[in-house]
């Protein structure tokens, strides 16, 4: 098991040059003058990068105490979701107001999909599982009957790597018409290069061989 003193600082809380969406990170990345939550004030100033330690041992203590809160204030969500009274939730939300509950909500889920590793049919039991126990606690069961079954279904489309592709056909990988297509799309290869293609088909409809096959060899 890795020690936490032997990763640096910025290799444990990674991401955010990676997130690719319509929403700006200056805010993500200034922490907020506000109370403590899950996170302490200090420990949004260490994620953010504005807070740093000489002393290894200083820095993995403050990476573990943002771990353990975590985990714990995940494990209190059991007893918010069950035993806060429907007024004081209620508070809660008109407090954040629309945007922000939906923002706060995105990012819940985001980092609940991020915990199952992708896990598409693990998230969407877990999601199911939450909605019902959701929809059969205080006045949703109590207007409407007991809620029976859940329904969530996830499908997740990606832009085709097209630099991995490219690599792949230059060096001799398998690719599908589909591939090929997203390469002849992104300018990556032209008309030489699908007949070569057309050729290495050797008789498995849809799969190609990348240009650095050599027949006979």
């Amino acid at each position: 098991m890795t020690d936490d003193r032997d990763i640096p600082g910025g290799q444990l809380f990674t991401g955010v040059e990676d997130v690719d969406d319509d929403r700006e990170l200056g805010p993500i990345l200034t922490p907020q003058d506000r109370p403590r939550g899950i996170l302490s004030p200090t420990d949004r100033e260490y994620l953010c990068g504005h807070k740093e330690y000489a002393q290894p041992q200083t820095d993995a203590n403050r990476r573990q105490a943002i771990r353990e809160r975590v985990v714990n204030g995940l494990k209190d969500f059991a007893l918010l979701s069950v035993l806060l009274e429907p007024g004081e939730r209620e508070k809660v939300f008109a407090e954040l107001g629309q945007e922000e509950t939906d923002e706060a909500l995105a990012s819940m889920v985001a980092f609940a999909y991020l915990g199952v590793e992708g896990d598409q049919h693990r998230f969407e039991t877990c999601l199911e599982y939450g909605v019902l126990q959701g929809a059969n606690i205080g006045q949703f069961s109590e207007s409407v009957g007991r809620a029976t079954d859940a329904d969530v279904s996830i499908s997740v489309e990606y832009d085709p790597n097209i630099e991995a592709l490219y690599q792949r056909f230059e060096d001799d990988g398998e690719l599908t018409d589909a591939e090929i297509g997203a390469l002849v799309r992104a300018g990556r290869i032209g008309g030489d290069d699908l007949e070569e293609l057309a050729e290495s088909s050797r008789g498995f409809p849809g799969v190609f061989v990348g240009k650095g096959a050599e027949s006979g060899e």
